[in-house]
């Protein structure tokens, strides 16, 4: 009866997974092709619709009839990466093109480093800066080098890594490598050097390494596993939700030396990074005013609290690791969808609302959708 139920819940997860990952990009497609006049939107949309369509009716045909090599495969991800490095460099400025993430990470990467305070500058289109020092770290080894895009592809190889991990099936490999590759969300971050999707792709890729190296005691190694959540927490405050499901009750499982050594471990990388952004402040009352909670946040604390609660009411009742990136993408969509919601009410049109932000949602459901895959690949070789 429960593997009955269990194969009930994938096949339902499927459509689902992969309704969410066309939906983003759908309303991306929307955003920006209504502000070019060369093509019809409803053509770009038409022709969007039948592409992903035709992804989703043939996967399962892919999985089953076709047999990718590894050599294939990898032949593939270099020719990929090797596109996404030229990519990053199709823009040579982000004035030429009004793009503010990518400008705003550059000049906080430089007062990060420098030592100043940066909350309380505003970016070239007047926007207040909400970078963690979370983000500013993982970013700043590719200022250095030049050019912040790379880590969008950093992310990807390692989203990429995450994926040979989770899956051993290659046809199911490249189809979570495709499904990245080919999401304009994703694209449109590599080519505009931003930052957002970095986050989310972090942490799911976390989750897969911890969960296949801990899979019996996730507070095996408590102290590393603080610190690792330390540094998450302070990329984007959002990260949290999969944490929350990945974590929280075997947290109310470990023992007490565990639980105290990761909150010590939690607490270390979390105070020392928030340090860096905190000290350089001139007054407590300073930082009141000026702080990245004020900027970060893409909509009303109630919904995030409401979100959180039904997040930490989900965890207790998480099953398996499939089952964390299922709730994550769902709960991300929803809640990213109720703070647009909340915009459009408040009268922000649909040409200025954060639709970008809904990618939070991306990593997590090419994967719940790929595992679906992979499920059903072994029920017909069994």
């Amino acid at each position: 009866m429960n593997k009955l139920k269990y194969m009930k819940n994938d096949h339902i997860m499927k459509p689902v997974m992969f309704l969410i990952y066309f939906t983003v990009n759908l309303l991306f497609v929307i955003k920006y092709g209504v502000r070019q006049d060369k093509i019809d939107v409803s053509f770009l949309v038409g022709i969007f619709a039948l592409f992903h369509i035709l992804i989703y009716r043939s996967n399962q045909f892919f999985i089953n009839k076709i047999k990718i090599t590894k050599t294939f495969l990898y032949l593939f991800l270099g020719a990929v990466v090797l596109i996404f490095v030229l990519l990053c460099h199709l823009i040579d400025s982000p004035y030429k093109v009004n793009i503010d993430r990518w400008q705003t990470i550059e000049y906080c990467l430089k007062d990060w480093l420098n030592g100043d305070f940066f909350y309380d500058k505003p970016n070239f289109i007047g926007q207040m800066p909400s970078y963690l020092p979370g983000q500013l770290l993982a970013a700043v080894g590719f200022y250095l080098v030049g050019n912040v895009g790379y880590l969008q592809i950093a992310a990807f190889i390692i989203f990429i890594a995450s994926v040979f991990s989770f899956f051993s099936n290659n046809n199911t490999r490249s189809i979570a490598s495709f499904l990245l590759a080919a999401s304009l969300s994703f694209v449109y971050e590599i080519v505009c050097k931003s930052d957002f999707i970095s986050s989310f792709i972090f942490t799911a890729a976390f989750i897969i390494f911890w969960h296949k190296k801990f899979s019996d005691n996730y507070f095996k190694k408590p102290l590393l596993l603080g610190l690792i959540l330390g540094f998450l927490c302070l990329t984007r405050s959002l990260v949290i939700i999969p944490i929350i499901l990945f974590l929280l009750d075997p947290f109310f499982k470990a023992n007490h030396s565990e639980k105290l050594r990761s909150i010590l471990g939690f607490l270390i990388s979390f105070s020392l990074l928030l340090s860096t952004v905190i000290l350089p402040v001139k007054s407590f009352e300073y930082l009141q005013e000026f702080n990245p909670l004020k900027t970060q946040g893409q909509g009303s604390g109630y919904i995030m609290l409401i979100f959180l609660i039904v997040t930490v009411a989900i965890s207790r009742f998480v099953q398996n690791i499939q089952q964390i990136f299922f709730y994550s993408a769902i709960i991300y969509f929803l809640l990213i969808g109720s703070f647009l919601i909340e915009s459009s009410l408040n009268g922000i049109v649909y040409n200025n609302l954060g639709i970008t932000y809904l990618a939070s949602s991306l990593p997590f459901a090419i994967i719940g959708y790929c595992y679906c895959l992979s499920e059903n690949l072994a029920k017909t070789t069994n």
